[in-house]
């Protein structure tokens, strides 16, 4: 997933451009069957991060692009897929010509983590928007009511929601701006919180990233808890930024993922019913 399609503290979003300063633009995917070759030494620039401990490095693989290595690391917190070749190194999109998200693939493949505690410590913690019918495929989406691209994620949910094809825990976070965890504790403390929270999203200020609601002027202690709790879950789960997503993988346990999912990536995720 692009790293640019998340919502994340200045100093946050300075130190990730540190890092794609050094990364390209992906190579096209093919079909190529993976070769049992020995595996290169990671390019010189990915080399110099993982000697200065900004990055750690999970494991390396060929993938299915002739001569293309594939790294899973390890970078301020989240679990990402980069790429070497001829001692370059690429980041971005992995795109296969039948439109499969390589790069989840291969994180799912190489990085198999289960973030079921996160799920844990979120029901515990409550205060969660539900949305969506319970037969539903499930995700936890963690956003900042100050987050453009939660804005936009939350308007490409909506849809499925609707349609019954997607369940929806929204879970708020107050950490962006200095008004987010006043308005998400406005949202929170609502009489009915989905119906405040849609009203936040529809009237969400793209041109200065704000929120629609009004800032609570006073946060119940329980609120705040609530707040502390769902940020550190994010956190535990590698989230540096929002909306971070926690879904089910096909094998089955709750992987985390960070930014902006595609149309495609949630299309897929939530399928339309055979009538």
């Amino acid at each position: 997933m692009p790293r640019d399609l998340i919502c994340a503290p200045r100093a946050v979003r300075l130190a990730t451009a540190a890092l794609a300063v050094l990364l390209l633009g992906p190579l096209p995917a093919s079909r190529a069957a993976v070769r049992a070759s020995p595996l290169p030494p990671p390019p010189p620039a990915l080399a110099a991060l993982i000697h200065s401990g900004a990055v750690k490095l999970l494991s390396r693989f060929a993938s299915d692009v002739p001569g293309l290595t594939g790294y899973v690391v390890r970078f301020r917190g989240t679990t990402q897929v980069v790429y070497g070749s001829r001692g370059y190194l690429f980041s971005g999109e992995l795109i296969s010509p039948q439109s499969v998200d390589m790069n989840a693939l291969y994180r799912q493949r190489y990085a198999p983590v289960d973030d079921a505690a996160a799920i844990t410590r979120l029901e515990r913690a409550g205060h969660l928007i539900r949305e969506g019918g319970a037969h539903a495929p499930l995700l936890y989406a963690i956003i900042d009511p100050n987050c453009s691209f939660c804005y936009r994620f939350y308007h490409m949910a909506e849809p499925l929601i609707g349609a019954g094809r997607l369940q929806v825990r929204w879970v708020l976070v107050g950490f962006l701006e200095r008004t987010s965890q006043a308005r998400a504790a406005a949202i929170l403390a609502a009489a009915d919180p989905a119906r405040a929270l849609r009203f936040d999203e529809d009237h969400f200020d793209v041109a200065h990233e704000h929120g629609g609601i009004a800032p609570a002027q006073h946060i119940a202690p329980q609120i705040l808890t609530a707040l502390k709790q769902h940020l550190d879950a994010m956190s535990d789960v590698g989230g540096d930024g929002t909306p971070t997503l926690l879904y089910r993988a096909p094998n089955g346990t709750w992987t985390a993922q960070v930014g902006l999912p595609t149309q495609h990536w949630l299309e897929a995720y939530a399928p339309a019913q055979r009538r």
